[in-house]
């Protein structure tokens, strides 16, 4: 994090060199330990104690006692298959090769088809065998079936009905396997996404199914290994621009609202994993809301950043909901932490363009009342469209907004003299300094002042400093008025407003419009149980108040 920059790449050789000793991407699909009385039964033995089971369960008269232990044999035999059965394929080349699998049905999100499954993944994992490294906390659920996390490789992420992924090595589904036994024909495995199904059923009787919505999370950011690219993303940031975009680890769904989370400076995606899977613990934010996140080599300067931010939520939306009629878009939650929330402070402004009169940096007379017409105007030369793509654009159409330890009037630590001799490390590409310098002018209407500036203007270490030309530049900004919301960290100190998060003090995390709330947390304010407890109260509060018709947006 930024409090730490110095000491973080002074130690990133150390860290690289250690990072291998972390737990393997996937459990191996290793000989699975048995009781004595699991040792001895053929799968045909574990077929027809399961069968037993299903019957039983369809008797409405059971207590409640009865049916968890019906579900806890039921479950414990299912298990123990599937992993007998995952230990089995990993020693053959295909599935026709398990014999098993031909005395079964196996059907995958209503598909029945044996190679159903291996068309869309490369491996299908108990969720019970994947072992919690980034995530603080399992949230399951118990019900009937086994939970399991499907791991869709890059090669087959567009098969998956989810186009929207950085660069990573796969994806993820959160799957419940269930074994039915129909009134005829052969037993049939279900694979069901979990995420779509809530209930399985059982002669007339509806069961609620298990699920553990930690483990997908925890494999799917050692898929993307976000986290490798860090420092390369401050120093160098031309290097990871195919990493900038917005992702979202389930499949699209247009019933739900999107929440679009952006992180700070020397950071990824990754650092939203403990409040997501906090959030996701609860049905009904997983019911109504879908987490998006968007990553960026931080390295640039988040005025340029955010240029990309409205560029990337512009063709997400163009392509889910082409013809705008999805209300759930315009109802959109914009999540912003530390500089990431200065990009979505900024992509909310009225008139962004003040950006540049406010800071000093531009003739001020020329931009009197000409600003908006350049939203729409479109130049020839390319490089002076990039420029006015930055400042000239309308707002992003937020329902909400939260802050989250994001430095509104700088940190202060930015201009550090150690934090300057970093920000000299940051490398950019020749092509964006070149477009700085060539930037002088705007077809003769708009004239910058101090053209030798230009190039400190797209270093995010600088542009964080409340001296520089962006932070002064976003003062008194008018904004869209949306509900927002402010969490804000004081190292439990309980000293607000003289507090600080150890890098933004509460004077530039303050806004004098919406709420706020205040944690004992430092600057990582989002991985903290105070955060997501917040953050659940006010997403619920959210839905809560739009209209019912905005829980049915594109019906």
């Amino acid at each position: 994090m930024f409090p730490q920059l110095g000491r973080t790449l002074l130690f990133a050789a150390v860290l690289a060199a250690v990072s291998g000793c972390s737990a393997p991407l996937l459990p191996p699909p290793d000989a699975p330990r048995a009781t004595a009385a699991q040792a001895v039964r053929s799968n045909a033995d574990l077929l027809a104690a399961m069968r037993g089971c299903w019957e039983r369960l369809k008797n409405p008269k059971l207590t409640d006692d009865q049916r968890l232990d019906i579900i806890r044999e039921y479950n414990a035999d299912l298990l123990y298959l599937l992993r007998r059965l995952r230990h089995e394929l990993d020693a053959v080349d295909s599935m026709d090769q398990i014999a098993f699998l031909k005395e079964i049905e196996v059907a995958y999100d209503g598909q029945v088809s044996p190679h159903a499954l291996a068309r869309v993944y490369d491996d299908v994992v108990p969720a019970v065998d994947v072992r919690l490294e980034q995530l603080k906390e399992r949230y399951d659920v118990r019900g009937l079936g086994v939970p399991m996390v499907g791991v869709v490789p890059a090669e087959k992420v567009a098969n998956s009905g989810n186009k929207f992924n950085i660069r990573t090595k796969g994806t993820v589904s959160t799957i419940t396997a269930v074994m039915q036994f129909p009134e005829q024909g052969r037993p049939r495995l279900d694979m069901v996404l979990r995420q779509r199904h809530e209930t399985a059923r059982v002669g007339r009787l509806d069961y609620s199914l298990a699920a553990d919505f930690s483990a997908p999370l925890e494999v799917y950011w050692r898929l993307t290994k976000l986290d490798d690219s860090r420092f390369l993303g401050l120093l160098r940031p031309q290097k990871l621009r195919d990493l900038t975009g917005l992702s979202s680890v389930e499949e699209y769904n247009p019933e739900k609202i999107p929440v679009i989370l952006t992180h700070g400076l020397l950071s990824d995606a990754g650092t939203f994993d403990n409040l997501v899977n906090r959030l996701n613990s609860c049905p009904e934010i997983r019911r109504h809301f879908q987490f998006w996140y968007f990553n960026y080599p931080t390295g640039n300067a988040w005025v340029q950043t955010a240029e990309k931010y409205r560029e990337s939520l512009e063709g997400v939306r163009n392509t889910l909901d082409p013809q705008h009629t999805n209300a759930n878009w315009d109802r959109l939650v914009a999540v912003g932490h530390s500089m990431g929330g200065l990009i979505t402070h900024y992509s909310q402004c009225t008139e962004p363009w003040k950006l540049l009169e406010n800071s000093g940096s531009i003739r001020h007379e020329v931009m009197r009342g000409v600003g908006a017409q350049y939203i729409h105007r479109r130049f020839e030369d390319t490089e002076v469209e990039k420029f006015r793509k930055q400042y000239f654009f309308e707002p992003v159409q937020a329902g909400m907004v939260v802050y989250m330890a994001t430095p509104h009037r700088g940190a202060p630590l930015a201009s550090y003299r150690i934090t300057r001799a970093i920000a000299k490390l940051v490398h950019l590409p020749e092509n964006l300094v070149k477009e700085a310098v060539n930037l002088l002018t705007l077809q003769e209407d708009i004239f910058l002042l101090r053209p030798q500036e230009l190039t400190d203007w797209f270093t995010s270490v600088n542009q964080l400093s409340p001296t520089s030309y962006s932070i002064r530049g976003l003062q008194g900004l008018q904004v869209r008025g949306v509900p927002t919301y402010s969490v804000i960290g004081d190292r439990g100190q309980g000293d607000s407003p003289r507090s600080s998060d150890g890098v933004v003090p509460y004077w530039s995390s303050h806004i004098p419009w919406g709420q706020e709330k205040i944690v004992p947390a430092d600057h990582s304010v989002q991985d903290v149980k105070e955060t997501a407890d917040y953050m659940r109260q006010i997403l619920l509060d959210y839905l809560h108040s739009q209209k019912p018709a905005a829980r049915r947006a594109g019906k």
